[in-house]
């Protein structure tokens, strides 16, 4: 596992079903340390798929038969069929790996910013060919947009070496603390209290937390009741922490380097750690000149009214050297950055960089100067493309709205933003009123003739009446 190639073998192993009949379980595990993925999941770009191909593609199916094409190339097996229900986490379609009665895992295609997700589940992981992790590696290393958002590691214990009960004290004892901060942990199963059977498992952490450890009784899982057979399996989550794409080659460094007590296992490799990702205060310049305003402002105002000039006031009201709002230390920002982000928002979050980003992959590859990789030739409205077209027309008047402000002195652009905010309170309430879903009506009621002229009278219903002419 040290060396570039993530090594792997395959082997078997048996269980009693209770009845005395034995079951063969295939596996596979990693010849150096015994570490294997067991569920991995990831997003990419779907103009990758046009870009493996090298002409555009129309309809979702093409898509779907690009990336199947590609997968069976890497895996040894590709898309079955679409699923009935839609796709898990927003997206819109699912397609399947495997069956439904063998279940690879699955692809997730239709919306979220043009993405496809793919989830490789432990029995797609175990019986993809031999070398899948490199050859996947390679396929997200040209990818446009990949990211990992799951990666599970895990390590099987057949004779005992290891066990829930022995997890829970080693987490008593600190073997699970990183950074001097112990994780919460809990105990799932009725065999805690009374052994039947049924086995323990041992959970450290929350299963949305950067990582997620769980300890449980494999073997009692699958119906032997005997069985010694534990598994120790790490959950990685994308979120607090951007999982690697080395993961894949590497299964075995980052496993050790998850947990304190993931290095006193046998044969371990060297360990390779994920480092946590700083959270970035939601602090701009403008939000604090906007507060310094409403604390001094007046006093300011008053103060120049009264005969002292700018210089004075400065003077007067400006704070001890060395202390600055906090998230605003020079150390990490200079006001050029930060008046940027007050015009644009933080510009690693914003749709133009990511645009960018995507431009220079597509360099080099483009067929022709007509041809377009960001549009489909033939727009359908049932794949989302008129709530997706909608979506960058709403993101183009947002952003041409900000390259007209720019120019502005401050106070125009104050006004501006007060204006906005007024409409926006005008819909606000618009959509809260209790009239919003009543129609209104003008009724002519005519009258007798007087002096042979007609009058009218114009009546405003606000909801429908069975009212006649």
């Amino acid at each position: 596992m040290s060396g570039e190639q993530n090594q792997t073998e395959h082997y078997t192993h048996f269980l009693s079903d209770g009845k005395g009949r034995l079951i063969e379980v295939p596996l596979r595990r990693g010849k150096q340390d015994g570490v294997f993925i067991d569920w991995i999941s990831i997003t990419f770009h779907e103009d990758t798929l046009v870009k493996i191909a090298g002409h555009p593609l129309v309809s979702d199916n093409e898509y779907m038969w690009v990336l199947s094409q590609k997968l069976e190339e890497i895996l040894g097996f590709g898309i079955t069929h679409k699923c009935k229900s839609k796709g898990n986490k927003f997206y819109n379609m699912m397609f399947r790996l495997g069956s439904e009665s063998a279940d690879y895992g699955e692809v997730h295609y239709g919306g979220q910013r043009d993405t496809v997700l793919i989830e490789l589940k432990g029995l797609g992981c175990n019986l993809a060919s031999d070398g899948w992790e490199n050859r996947l590696f390679d396929f997200l290393q040209n990818a446009i947009r990949p990211r990992i958002t799951r990666c599970d590691l895990a390590l099987d214990f057949f004779d005992g070496g290891y066990s829930p009960e022995q997890a829970l004290l080693d987490h008593d004892n600190g073997f699970f603390d990183n950074h001097n901060m112990r994780p919460k942990s809990e105990m799932i199963g009725s065999a805690w209290r009374r052994e039947d059977g049924t086995g323990k498992t041992f959970y450290v952490g929350r299963k949305k937390n950067a990582k997620f450890v769980r300890v449980y009784e494999k073997g009692r899982q699958l119906g032997d009741k005997e069985s010694n057979w534990c598994r120790f399996e790490i959950q990685f989550n994308h979120g607090d922490i951007e999982i690697p794409l080395d993961i894949l080659k590497h299964s075995g460094g980052y496993f050790s380097g998850a947990f304190p007590i993931c290095q006193t296992f046998k044969n371990m490799s060297h360990e390779r750690r994920i480092s946590v990702r700083e959270k970035t205060l939601n602090l701009t310049f403008g939000h604090k000149v906007k507060h310094g305003k409403n604390a001094v402002g007046a006093l300011m105002r008053f103060m120049r009214d009264v005969g002292l000039d700018d210089g004075q006031i400065v003077e007067m009201l400006i704070g001890d050297d060395g202390k600055y709002p906090k998230g605003l230390e020079p150390a990490r920002y200079d006001v050029a950055e930060l008046l940027e982000a007050e015009k644009y928002g933080y510009l690693h979050n914003s749709p133009e960089a990511e645009l960018s980003r995507e431009t220079d992959e597509y360099i080099g590859w483009k067929t022709s100067d007509e041809f377009n990789p960001m549009e489909r030739l033939v727009q359908d409205v049932s794949d989302g493309s008129e709530l997706r077209r909608q979506k960058e027309d709403d993101a183009y008047e947002a952003w041409l709205s900000r390259v007209l402000d720019e120019g502005l002195p401050i106070e125009k652009q104050l006004a501006k933003v007060e204006i906005r905010a007024k409409q926006l309170e005008k819909r606000i309430a618009h959509q809260n009123g209790r009239y919003k879903y009543s129609l209104a009506y003008f009724i002519n009621h005519r009258r007798k003739a007087v002096n042979t002229i007609k009058s009218f009278n114009c009546e405003l219903i606000p909801e429908r009446k069975q009212n006649h002419v």
